[in-house]
């Protein structure tokens, strides 16, 4: 193994081990729910809106950012919120790379465009790297991806599961914590 290999591997180590226990550390301080965190309610009687095989485009700057296809959607005016089911999430990144999320359900607000997604989530992120969980969390305004269930992340060389993930859309870098444990093959780990 070349000293060069060894440094990589090394750092890769430490910066997990040093993200997962800043990230542990901040979820142990809050108090409560994020705003857009409380758990869903299913729709009741009343409802105002229901479309099969919904799909809605959020622009910025001119470019598509994000796209979210259901193939049922159910939007209640008064609580501003839109029910989802079999959920199909697309972003666009500006290096042509995208991030695919996918759930059996999901709630969309319209007034945050926070997006929650629920019951078998899969995140396929660029380079090859999934993340399985129960519960993933979209925060338009932070442009991150977080989830507080436990998490499995595989991919090219890289074995990883935890409590909690965190994904920073704007530049690409991901944290799991909690309880991590992690298997990585340097000779397949893609880093760039």
């Amino acid at each position: 193994m070349t000293v060069s290999r060894k440094i990589a591997q090394g750092f890769i180590i430490l910066v997990v081990a040093g993200l997962s226990l800043v990230l542990a550390a901040g979820i142990w301080k809050e108090k409560g729910p994020k705003s857009g965190d409380e758990a869903p309610e299913a729709p009741v009687s009343g409802t105002e809106m229901k479309l099969t095989e919904m799909e809605f485009t959020e622009m910025e700057q001119g470019r598509r950012f994000w796209t979210l296809h259901a193939a049922e959607a159910i939007y209640l005016q008064d609580k501003k919120r839109t029910f989802l089911k079999n959920v199909h999430l697309v972003f666009f990144l500006e290096n042509n790379e995208e991030i695919h999320l996918e759930s059996n359900e999901g709630a969309f607000s319209t007034a945050t465009k926070n997006i929650q997604l629920f019951n078998g989530v899969k995140a396929t992120l660029p380079r090859g790297y999934v993340v399985t969980t129960q519960k993933a969390l979209y925060f338009h305004a932070e442009k991150k991806i977080s989830s507080d269930k436990a998490i499995q992340l595989r991919g090219p060389g890289t074995e990883v599961d935890g409590n909690v993930w965190e994904y920073r859309i704007s530049d690409g870098v991901g944290m799991a914590g909690g309880g991590v444990s992690a298997f990585l093959d340097q000779s397949k780990i893609k880093i760039e």
